[in-house]
């Protein structure tokens, strides 16, 4: 997101051959698990999942196009985020 916002669509290493299982490190360390892309009530599931005690992680695929507010602007302060 930054590279395109701030880097004239600059992109550089963000693309990887393979993908990290994050949810399948998650279940080794013990935590649940929640993959709202199957889901055939994701709402539900994910309510479920927060009513839980103990942390969670909780999987959702984004588009790499969707840009993801509020942010910090490279070399700004954490006190001066940007909204769309």
């Amino acid at each position: 997101q930054q590279q395109s916002l701030f880097y004239k669509q600059g992109v550089f290493a963000a693309t990887y051959p393979g993908m990290v299982n994050f949810m399948q490190i998650a279940a080794g360390f013990g935590l649940q698990t929640c993959d709202l892309n199957n889901e055939a009530d994701p709402q539900a599931a994910l309510q479920a999942i927060i009513d839980r005690p103990g942390p969670a992680l909780i999987h959702v695929r984004i588009d790499a196009e969707e840009k993801v507010y509020p942010m910090v602007p490279p070399g700004a302060a954490n006190t001066e985020m940007v909204g769309e």
